[in-house]
């Protein structure tokens, strides 16, 4: 495969350090032939990839090399490290001591390759290099095409950068046959110099964005063309393609493969000086690491007899013997049988993985596709292109059946500082799906339940968490959404909507992802039964939904609650939907569309169908953190945007959260962290971004234990890889065991973690799970070998669902996005650290000489950066319809700027756009029922209505003095991204057009009408007023006293139902709170697109009066009015965009003061609560009172009278209160 590293000052000369001799010395021989130094590498060659011939003789003679010339160790130096070519040409500032002089492509072959190198012949050998050259060669010619883009700034605005190509790539190319470890290992380390030429002839920096998108498709194109060259040259078959690679079946045994791939980098490194003495030992034994010689210490002859001395030698022997007999017969494969892929087979394989996709996404897929023996190897690279250009840009006839274009192909008219590949794709089966998705979970059937009993509990349930409750119980919508964030609080909030649900019969199922969250739903009460998704729907596989809702045991008295839905793949919950209304029951999904999202399976419905249900709710509030700041940072990382992403990484910074350097000096400082978490008694948990990062802190961590005095070190037992476990270890189990039943009565699942309790002779062990039940175990040696590991470190997805004191996150630079940066860092309740691991220059699995630990911190600056850039990447998937509104609105910011119109191709465009303008339409009509009364009960949702509906206010024709469509930050265009308000009822919101029919209120300020209770969504249910405030409702008279028939229960009971009301009422305002919160964010946006269109209509004011005054004398003479009439047009644009940015600024200020009136508004409604409630305590009062009148009534009217001997107790007048009333 390829992978891309950055790289550093000292890189080049690493590099070099790798060559045996300097161009012009005798090379030895060494090894079968003379092509490469002793340790299997050769001197560093020149190489260059264009797109023309001419482009490539341009740079070659600016840089003063031929390709393939080979180059001195110092002219690669000053080349990289000092922007200084061989030609002697200066190519700019030379990079900093910080600076990125390069990439470094590495090109590796599949382990199979590498072994019949290692044992092929010389003629072997020989073809093994020219096929490897020719693919690496196929691939740079991709990327020198679609990746060889540089930014400079623009010619006229010096403030915009701008995409530009750039005449090739070029650069160094070191070959090496061998790794670190000295076994056989194909590969080439293309280095790319950061200065490349421009057709304008200065040499500028790469585009490093353009260069890692397509790094995947270049890598798959490079795998591709090896295989078709080997298997035209010595016939081989091979085995499936997973992830872009194949092996060559025959030397495809997975026992011979790890026999050739011993692992030796500093992660490595600094495993094996920080593991137990013993369990060093217990790895020599197993596998064989006294062979791990460096291999620039070794000559070649002498690898090749280790080689050959490993019991796996003999397979790999017997088949390069066999091959070298079939090549000399002439026997080779051919592809008779095989086929090009079909487009639809293509889509297909795609959208398997992902909702939306790029070109390079295509290239891949169609690379991996591509079937051995069909198209010549020299003809690969097109025959890709082709297919791609088939799916991406079809011919109109097979357009509909073709890629859909979901984001505009932007124009580099309009818009240069887009990058190739930036358009995103889907297909129509994936719309399609979604379209279903939506139509089943927004279908109305009416399957809520009372939800009076859900009420606030002090320090259990908060004031939102109930009301998000009580919307979901009551929903009359199929499904629901509750959208909850790390640490807001979930499972107390099912916890309440089980109890609704189980008063009314109903009976909760309880469906995750993993298996250990199926658990924990059962275990806190959330469901009265659970199971993984998987498992469910296999239960039910190839079933109909009908026959599926019976052998599930589902039907209307079924809730299902789906946990960590965001994980969850698109077509499962789809399928969960489909059998859901088979069986009549409703589907509540939870989870968070910002954390991990589903893995190799298209996803983001959880996203969509909570901007699609109106009654979809969000917790807000987050509990797990004790810093409340910390909470807030949480909250501010979660967004993944800028901004609010750089005060999140000013708080972790500022409270010594954030840390990087080198992998060696990372793992040491979370390990000192960790330590001293354990020894002041507190819940630690090391999270690594990769297994293994993982698999050195278990180790190190082990090793802690076992000097603290935890661990029993007589005795261990085998886990995966190469760990091994004592008693008082502590044991994270990898996969689900339904036949392994604990002592608590549930079985063994992927994610839990045990404490190793005895060691049994057979190699079993005893072990009690680490949670509140404390089951125990006996688990097989056969089972800890395969599916156990030490449990002091996990990835970060074992780690989502976890809550411990503090977390510590050891991560590689570039391993982590978004998601892998908010799920780990928001596990600690009192600390989370980051810890940014930057890989040195060779460390890995292709590095060459000794991998030395080095300990290089750099400062909590750069370190904060690092962070910034990884929590604003995402590589979520969403659907295309999230995909579709979002481009929208980015490129509607683009019109405000330039002028640019929305412009997919009409042919093929119109399928997207046209579905997202119906789903977008059908979307405003449900919100708008869900707001009407007769929307409210099953069976009047069709009836007319009795009164006249309001007329809307007509919106006339737009013209171009309107000013831009403002409709999408407005919130009520056919691409609104609000939650459903309809803007025209609310504050007298005038839409698009300031003229209507009707008298606009927005020029009086906002329309109260919404919080005063006597506008359009008015609450007629209120409670009646006249029994708390003293006033009779019809005469404004004092109130009566109350009829003394009416018993005390009855006041109680009207009270409470006031009381209830008040509450409902404020519980509206919060949510006109929330939608006015949503209009302001629209009317922010706006405001900050003014500014924009008012710089950038003063940039091009400024740059017309200079290109106007900039005319010579004569041009002058003849023609005086020259531009002005160009002038004049961006003087009255300007002047619109300075009165729209005063009308959003005027906006801006209304929705504060609305917002301000809503606030004493809900105060009001909760002083009326706590006078209602004061009477309730003085009707407890009265009624004590009137039940002992009515004992010593009883008492005298038997005969019994009072002791004249009783001492009886007076107040004094003048002690007497101010109501006359005396005790």
């Amino acid at each position: 495969m390829l992978t891309i590293a950055k790289l550093h000052g000292e890189s080049v000369a690493y590099y070099e350090s790798t060559v045996g001799n300097e161009p012009g010395q005798t090379v030895p021989e060494s090894g079968p032939d003379s092509y490469y130094s002793e340790d299997g590498t050769k001197p560093a060659r020149a190489w260059i990839a264009a797109r023309s011939r001419a482009q490539s003789e341009r740079v070659s003679a600016r840089i003063g090399v031929e390709v393939g010339a080979e180059i001195r160790g110092d002219s690669v130096r000053d080349w990289f490290n000092k922007a200084l070519a061989p030609s002697g040409e200066k190519l700019g500032r030379a990079p900093k001591s910080t600076g990125v002089p390069g990439f470094d492509l590495t090109f590796c072959a599949p382990k199979s390759v590498s072994v019949l190198w290692g044992f092929g012949s010389e003629s072997v050998r020989q073809v093994v290099d020219a096929a490897h050259a020719q693919a690496v060669s196929e691939a740079l010619s991709y990327l020198s095409e679609h990746a060889g883009y540089t930014r400079r700034a623009d010619d006229f605005d010096r403030d915009l950068m701008v995409i530009d190509r750039v005449e090739a790539l070029s650069g160094v190319k070191y070959e090496h046959r061998t790794s670190r470890a000295g076994d056989p290992h194909v590969h080439s380390h293309v280095l790319l110099a950061n200065k490349q030429l421009c057709a304008d002839g200065k040499w500028r920096t790469l585009d490093g964005v353009s260069l890692y998108h397509e790094a995947r498709a270049a890598g798959t194109i490079y795998q591709a063309t090896l295989r078709e060259t080997l298997a035209k040259q010595f016939g081989v078959a091979w085995s499936d393609v997973t992830n872009g690679c194949a092996e060559i079946a025959g030397l495809d045994d997975t026992k011979m493969l790890k026999a050739f791939s011993t692992r030796a980098n500093e992660i490595e490194k600094w495993r094996e000086e920080n593991s137990l003495d013993d369990q060093a030992a217990f790895e020599r034994i197993g596998q064989k690491k006294t062979r791990q010689t460096k291999d620039l210490d070794v000559s070649l002859g002498e690898l090749e007899r280790r080689w050959r001395a490993l019991p796996e030698a003999e397979a790999a022997e017997a088949f390069v013997g066999a091959l070298d007999s079939a090549k000399a017969e002439g026997q080779t494969r051919t592809g008779a049988d095989a086929a090009l892929p079909s487009v639809e087979e293509i889509l297909d394989a795609v959208v398997a993985e992902r909702s939306t996709f790029t070109r390079a996404d295509v290239v891949e897929k169609i690379a991996e596709m591509m079937p051995v023996g069909v198209v010549a190897p020299a003809d690969m690279l097109a025959a890709i292109e082709h297919l791609t250009d088939s799916v991406v840009e079809p011919d109109l006839a097979d357009a509909e059946q073709a890629a859909w274009p979901v984001t505009p192909e932007k124009s580099r008219k309009h818009d240069k500082t887009a990058r190739e590949g930036s358009q995103r794709f889907t297909s129509r089966s994936v719309v399609s799906e979604v379209d279903h998705a939506i139509d089943l979970a927004c279908e109305k059937v009416y399957g809520g339940v009372a939800a009076s009993e859900i009420k606030p509990i002090e320090g259990a349930l908060s004031i939102e968490q109930a009301d998000a409750m009580r919307t979901i119980v009551a929903s009359p919508y199929r499904a629901s959404v509750v959208v909850a964030p790390a640490g807001a609080g979930k499972t107390s909030s099912l916890k309440a909507a089980r109890k609704a649900w189980e008063s009314a019969g109903k009976t909760v199922v309880g469906l995750a992802p993993t298996g250990k969250a199926a658990d924990v739903m059962v275990g806190e009460d959330v469901a009265h039964s659970s199971a993984t998704i998987a498992r469910a729907l296999k239960r039910a596989e190839d079933e109909t939904a009908e026959h599926a809702a019976v052998a599930l045991g589902w039907d209307t008295d079924t809730v299902i609650v789906v946990d960590e839905a965001g994980m969850v793949s698109t077509p499962d919950l789809v399928r969960v939907l489909d059998i859901a209304r088979a069986a009549g029951s409703r589907v509540v999904m939870v989870g968070d569309p910002h954390q991990y999202g589903a893995v190799k399976a298209r996803g983001g419905l959880l996203a969509t169908l909570a901007y699609e249900l109106p009654d979809a709710v969000e917790l807000t509030e987050v509990f797990r953190q004790h810093d409340p700041a910390e909470r807030d940072a949480s909250k501010w990382l979660r967004s993944g945007e800028a901004p609010y992403v750089e005060r999140a990484a000013d708080f972790y910074a500022k409270a010594e959260r954030l840390f990087a350097g080198s992998s060696t000096a990372m793992l040491e400082d979370a390990l000192a962290g960790w330590k001293t978490d354990v020894e002041a008694g507190k819940q630690s948990l090391l999270v690594a971004s990769t297994n293994d990062y993982a698999d050195a802190l278990n180790a190190a961590a082990q090793k802690t234990m076992a000097e603290r005095g935890v661990l029993d070190t007589r005795e261990a037992v085998k886990l995966t890889g190469n760990q091994f476990a004592h008693v008082g270890d502590t044991i994270l189990t990898r996969r689900n065991n339904y036949d392994l039943v604990t002592s608590a009565g549930d079985v063994v699942r992927n994610g839990q973690r045990w404490r190793v309790e005895a060691i049994h002779a057979d190699g079993s062990i005893t072990a009690r799970r680490s949670d509140d039940t404390g089951a125990v175990i006996v688990l097989s040696p056969d089972y800890l070998g395969e599916h156990t590991q030490l449990g002091y470190a996990s990835t970060g997805h074992s780690a989502q669902g976890a809550t411990v004191d503090v977390a510590r996150v050891v991560a590689g630079v570039g391993q982590i996005d978004r998601a892998g940066v908010y799920v780990p860092m928001t596990r600690g309740r009192e600390g989370n650290f980051l810890y940014l691991a930057e890989q040195m220059p060779g460390d890995t699995e292709a590095g060459h000489g000794k991998a030395e630990p080095t300990e290089r911190r750099e400062s909590t600056g750069y370190a904060r950066d690092l962070f910034v850039q990884a929590a604003t990447r995402s590589r979520t998937d969403e659907t295309p319809y999230d995909v579709f509104r979002q481009a929208r609105a980015d490129w509607e910011l683009t019109h405000l700027a330039t002028g640019a119109r929305w412009s997919i191709e009409p042919a093929r465009g119109a399928y997207m756009r046209k579905a997202a303008q119906a789903r977008e339409d059908a979307r405003i009509k449900r919100f708008r029922d869900f707001a009407s009364p007769a929307a409210a009960q099953p069976g009047k949702q069709d009836e007319k209505p009795t009164t006249a509906p309001q007329q809307q206010p007509k919106q006339e024709k737009k013209t171009p003095d309107d000013g831009p469509d403002m409709s999408l930050v407005q919130g009520n265009g056919p691409f609104a991204r609000n939650d459903g308000l309809d803007k025209s009822r609310v504050q007298g919101w005038s839409g698009q057009s300031d003229k209507t029919d009707a008298p606009s209120k927005s020029d009086d300020g906002p329309d109260m009408s919404l919080v005063q209770g006597n506008g359009p969504f008015a609450r007629n249910d209120g409670p009646d007023m006249s029994l708390v405030q003293g006033h009779d409702r019809q005469a404004g008279k004092p109130a009566s006293r109350r009829d003394d028939s009416e018993d005390y229960a009855a006041q109680r009971e009207r009270l409470n139902s006031e009381i209830a009301a008040l509450r409902e009422q404020i519980s509206a305002i919060d949510q006109q709170s929330g939608d006015l919160e949503s209009e302001q964010r629209y009317a922010q946006t706006a405001l900050e697109h003014a500014r924009v269109g008012q710089r950038v209509f003063k940039n091009s004011l400024r740059e017309a009066r200079a290109k106007r005054n900039a005319r010579n004398r004569i041009a002058k003479w003849f023609n005086p009015n020259a531009g002005q009439e160009t002038i004049d047009s961006i003087e009255t644009e300007l002047a619109r965009e300075d009165a729209n940015h005063d009308k959003w600024s005027q906006r801006n200020e209304e929705l504060r003061q609305a917002q301000e009136e809503l606030r004493q508004r809900r105060a009001d409604l909760n002083e009326q609560i706590k006078s209602k409630k004061s009477r309730l305590v003085w009707i407890d009062v009265e009624e004590r009172s009137a039940d002992a009148l009515e004992r010593l009534q009883q008492q005298q009217a038997r005969g019994y009278s009072t002791s004249s001997e009783q001492q009886t107790w007076e107040m004094p007048q003048e002690q007497s209160n101010d109501s006359g009333m005396e005790l």
